[in-house]
């Protein structure tokens, strides 16, 4: 329980601070290909390394900078892995994409490449929330699929259609239900819109829509009918999937989109890809009240890998990707993060 312990701590004491060293952080630039990243690397400060973590951040502007990032990847560095903490474009702007896969897959050749001396077998990934997609697809390349030997998946999404019924009309296809499941988030379909405007090519309307998502994040009841009146054509389809409320007219809503758009969610969708490549032993970690990604979304994930290959950890109380368990989900979490460390011990 030393390393729970210690991440639920944050900066303050525990048991494990009180044992080990503080790890080293340092900073490295890499490329591959002529594109060009940067990460954080954190190493332990008293020991060997029991192996390498790629830590994907979630949505934040900070980036691999923010305070929960450091702080976790910080308590991994002190439970024995060295942890490299890049920097991924679409996290940081809330425009998830393929080209995070790219990223993502850059950063694990570059480690297990190891030119800088620094890394040691075996080579771990873990993800949160809507970042878990693209890292499954970079973890499954071939390029590096025999190098990743395990992967973390906290509060992941497996189909994207479903994912965004549930955001948008509060019923869980996976489930079947609209009562069995927390109602979401009110912010999570202007949070999907935010993420969506990049893709958007005409400039009008991406900045029409901008407003709107800012205006209803910040009021739930802003007027923005003036905004929603000089949408164009790709514009309207855009809010018409947000706005609607009927899960049975998602479909068509989604094929309804501009192909820019449309094809970067299909794209995207762990329900549309192949997983039969990844080698990866997964552990998947998923809130059971999770309120942005149902906990359904982890049990497909699971059932299309193979429960062989795929271990879930339920947790009531673990809210998203927010640590903050009672004593029941500390001890899911506990078996969790006993595997991780068994996973990198064995080989």
């Amino acid at each position: 329980m030393l390393l729970l312990g210690d991440v639920q701590s944050g900066a303050e004491s525990s048991r494990l601070k009180n044992i080990t060293e503080e790890p080293e952080r340092s900073t490295v630039a890499y490329a591959v290909d002529d594109r060009e990243h940067v990460a954080d690397i954190y190493q332990p400060g008293d020991r060997e390394p029991r192996g390498t973590l790629v830590l994907i951040h979630g949505f934040t502007e900070h980036g691999r900078h923010d305070p929960r990032l450091v702080e976790f990847a910080t308590s991994m560095a002190r439970a024995g892995f060295t942890v490299v903490a890049p920097d991924v474009e679409g996290p940081m702007t809330m425009a998830v994409g393929l080209r995070d896969a790219r990223h993502i897959q850059d950063t694990l050749e570059y480690v297990a490449a190891d030119e800088d001396d620094f890394a040691t077998e075996p080579m771990g990934l873990m993800a949160f929330s809507f970042a878990v997609g693209p890292a499954v697809i970079a973890a499954k390349s071939p390029d590096v699929a025999e190098d990743v030997a395990f992967l973390v998946a906290v509060g992941g999404y497996y189909d994207i259609e479903h994912a965004i019924t549930y955001v948008t009309t509060g019923v869980d296809p996976l489930s079947g239900r609209r009562d069995t499941v927390p109602q979401p988030r009110r912010e999570g379909k202007w949070v999907v819109l935010l993420s969506q405007l990049d893709r958007i090519e005409d400039t009008h309307d991406r900045e029409l829509l901008r407003e709107i998502a800012e205006a209803r994040l910040e009021d739930p009841g802003a007027q923005v009918d003036s905004q929603v009146d000089a949408l164009g054509e790709d514009g309207r389809a855009v809010y018409g999937l947000i706005t609607n409320t009927d899960p049975d007219r998602v479909g068509e809503y989604l094929e309804a989109l501009p192909a820019t758009v449309r094809d970067e969610l299909h794209g995207l969708d762990l329900a549309r890809r192949d997983l039969s490549q990844l080698r990866a032993e997964l552990v998947l970690v998923h809130g059971t009240d999770d309120n942005v990604i149902p906990i359904g979304h982890s049990e497909r994930l699971q059932a299309a890998v193979g429960e062989e290959q795929a271990h879930l950890y339920p947790a009531a109380g673990l809210y998203h990707v927010d640590v903050t368990p009672g004593l029941r989900d500390g001890w899911q979490l506990w078996r969790a993060s006993r595997l991780v460390l068994r996973l990198a011990d064995q080989h």
